[in-house]
């Protein structure tokens, strides 16, 4: 560590650094935080009882500590410069931002009055919920953009090891020329290299198929710089990803621009690119708030509406939903949206349980039948394409499912967009993302009969307001137990909450008045359903026992396996959990599975027929090189965002850390409710989750982080013990 203070103390607390600033102690009942959290529960009690009196003293006394915490903060602020000028070390000046593309980040007026209707966030009726999260999502987009370009002008200015972690950003160790400048197509003007770029990955994450290079100064001449002391940027395109060992390996293609001069240099790291224009996104939001603002003290009946509210879906007929009968979702589904007044139903679909192949059955008949023009909205184009590529084989003609490019469909030019929706008579499907359905150019206000939005678990509150524009009515599909929305900004209202995670605030499933859980899984055996079906959906989720028990695996229990290891100091990466994975999948590959869906014979289990599944990047790399090593080269390997959708017989799953002073992200985070879902989920069969003995010894310091503690330890020891699956070593 650089420009740091190492004190003789086990904790770095402001409460135990106040001796070296201020020597007077803190006094009174409420001494730190704990105390205050103690305090203001005394408080709300005096409070009700009408002690109006001692109530006043005791808030006093909390007021009082907080007034010392920001007093405290300060003079630690000015101790530190102080202890810095001793050590002759100079403050960093404040940079001069250019923030041209940021979007002004005040409140508007119409923000601010939705506001002041919504009122005080613990004192709200259902319409006020709604109005705050109206009023929040106008500014969504902006503070969702801040954190990105604090982190960039950071990147551009401070030294490498000081940045924050983040997508797309490896700091380069070893650089070297794939091949120099040239041409390498016939016709092609512009001179390119491709340059293998080998470091680690910030985060383990690349997010996309572009980067920015970032060049050390002085850097080629010609290239981006926002400040002449700035480090110059390009944009290139990724070509390749994988490993090098543990390291992260980074193949890029960069162009040369116009009338700059061929360069030898090399990056010294990579960073994300600017998040894309969400000017139709803020204006659709703009148009849908101005129009709650004005029907006030009513709300509009509308969709998105409805859905802020958490009410009921509104039906024509005035009935609730439909009863769904002999497990026919589908049919339940489609009468409910028939019936609807301009509202939403939403479908919660656990792991296997078929949610898109339900959905394209429903959207077949609409279409097919009623000629119903739909829409398709996701976080992404291949999100879409699954969903879209699903509802032709269920039976729409190709020619009436469009999208602009990629696609296997009819592809439809974005200027196309309006004319393919507006002149389907015999009804239409059309697909995109957020950014087609939010602008009036592309889709016309109003047009649909109805929006998709396909993993409305991971799709936010703000951004459902914005497509909403486009649509009588909305059906909202996903699962909120599996990986949630990511949210960079920080709100004031909870718009950035995924649709389906509003729904089912409070509840591990989907209310039934609300819309309809699909309790039934093709995938995993009973025995491995079982847990996670405790992990995440209060035990509703069933396997379906004629498909999943028909399946088996020779030498293996069906179900979830935890195998104990010890081992100390690791922190992202663990060469003992690796060589167990690698232990573990040689005695089980070969072994005779049977999966009636693919033929009554046993086949021997292959390579591909395992998921490894690690909890950090630098895992994955570990992983990796270890069955290579092993000539295990064909398993895949990943962490659950990479597995989301996918299925095998087994799944193998490596925690990685020893214990949580070895956790670099918080055991939160590590021990994540959703992702182990993810993770677990992935098998058919059997999951071996490998873990550290004493990951799980320590006492956490929150509520939430008991309750993290204390679910992960019921999944192990619900788990088949270790002495159930002895090491084959």
């Amino acid at each position: 560590m650089r420009s740091a203070v190492r004190i003789g103390a086990r904790s770095y607390s402001i409460k135990k650094l106040e001796p070296l600033y201020m020597p007077a102690a803190r006094d009174g009942d409420v001494t730190d935080a704990a105390a205050s959290i103690v305090e203001y529960a005394h408080w709300c009690e005096l409070r009700d009882r009408g002690k109006d009196a001692e109530a006043a003293a005791l808030l006093a006394d909390i007021a009082e500590y907080n007034r010392t915490d920001c007093e405290s903060t300060l003079r630690l602020r000015d101790w530190l410069l102080d202890r810095a000028s001793d050590a002759g070390v100079a403050p960093r000046s404040p940079q001069q931002l250019d923030l041209e593309d940021v979007v002004d980040r005040t409140a508007t007026p119409l923000e601010l009055e939705l506001a002041e209707h919504a009122g005080l966030p613990w004192d709200r009726t259902p319409t006020q919920h709604a109005l705050g999260l109206f009023a929040g999502a106008i500014g969504y987009h902006r503070r969702e953009n801040k954190p990105f370009w604090w982190g960039h002008y950071d990147r551009l200015t401070h030294p490498l090891d000081e940045w924050a972690d983040a997508a797309d950003v490896l700091k380069v160790e070893r650089a070297e020329l794939v091949h120099d400048w040239m041409k390498t197509a016939p016709g092609q003007r512009v001179l390119r290299r491709q340059v293998k770029l080998v470091g680690h990955l910030s985060n383990g994450v690349l997010s996309g198929s572009k980067v920015k290079l970032l060049y050390e100064n002085p850097a080629p001449e010609g290239l981006t710089k926002q400040q002449p002391t700035h480090r110059a940027t390009t944009s290139v395109e990724i070509v390749q990803t994988g490993y090098e060992g543990t390291l992260d390996v980074v193949v890029v293609q960069e162009n040369l621009r116009k009338g700059v001069e061929e360069y030898t240099d090399f990056p010294v790291a990579t960073a994300p690119e600017p998040p894309p224009n969400t000017k139709h996104l803020e204006q659709a939001i703009v148009s849908v708030a101005t129009e709650v603002l004005g029907g006030l003290p009513e709300l509009p009946r509308t969709a998105v509406a409805d859905l802020l509210t958490r009410s009921t879906p509104r039906t024509r007929s005035g009935a609730g939903l439909p009863v769904v009968h002999d497990n026919d979702y589908a049919h339940a589904i489609t009468a409910a949206l028939l019936d609807l007044d301009n509202s939403y139903v939403a479908v919660q679909g656990p792991p296997g349980t078929g949610k898109t192949y339900t959905a394209a059955r429903v959207i077949e008949h609409l279409v097919n039948t009623h000629h119903w023009r739909i829409g398709v909205v996701g976080q992404s184009h291949h999100v879409v394409n699954n969903l879209l590529d699903t509802i032709v084989g269920a039976g729409v003609d190709a020619s009436k499912v469009g999208k602009k490019a990629p696609t296997t469909h009819t592809v439809v030019d974005i200027a196309g967009y309006s004319h393919f929706v507006t002149e389907a008579d015999e009804g239409c499907v059309i697909g995109g993302t957020a950014w087609d359905f939010s602008n009036p150019g592309r889709i016309p206000p109003g047009s649909l009969d109805l929006l998709v939005v396909d993993e409305a678990g991971q799709f936010s509150l703000a951004n459902t307001i914005a497509v909403s524009v486009s649509a009588r009515n909305l059906l909202l599909l996903g699962d909120p137990a599996q990986l949630p929305q990511v949210s960079q900004g920080t709100h004031p209202e909870p718009v950035d909450e995924s649709a389906l995670g509003w729904l089912t605030t409070g509840h591990a499933t989907l209310p039934a008045d609300r819309g309809y859980f699909l309790a039934t899984t093709w995938r995993m055996h009973p025995d491995l359903c079982a847990p996670v079906s405790m992990l995440s959906y209060e035990g509703k989720l069933e396997s379906n026992k004629d498909v999943t028990q028909s399946r088996s695996l020779s030498g293996l229990e069906p179900g979830l396996h935890v195998v104990l290891l010890d081992h100390h100091g690791n922190s992202t990466d663990s060469i003992e959990e690796a060589d167990e994975i690698v232990t573990r999948v040689r005695s089980l590959l070969g072994r005779p599975w049977v999966d009636p869906a693919h033929g009554s014979d046993p086949r021997p289990m292959q390579q591909s027929d395992f998921l490894v599944v690690a909890a950090y990047n630098a895992q994955v790399a570990v992983i990796v090189a270890q069955l290579a090593a092993a000539g295990l080269d064909e398993v895949s390997v990943g962490t659950v965002d990479k597995f989301q959708g996918r299925q095998a017989p087994v799944v193998l799953i490596s925690m990685a850390a020893s214990a949580i002073e070895d956790v670099p992200r918080g055991m939160g985070f590590l021990l994540s409710r959703n992702r182990l879902n993810v993770a677990i989920s992935r098998g058919q069969w059997a999951a071996i989750l490998v873990r550290s003995r004493a990951l799980t010894h320590y006492l956490p310091s929150t509520p939430d982080g008991l309750v993290t503690l204390g679910t992960f330890m019921r999944l192990c020891e619900n788990a088949r013990q270790p002495n159930a699956i002895p090491s084959p070593r």
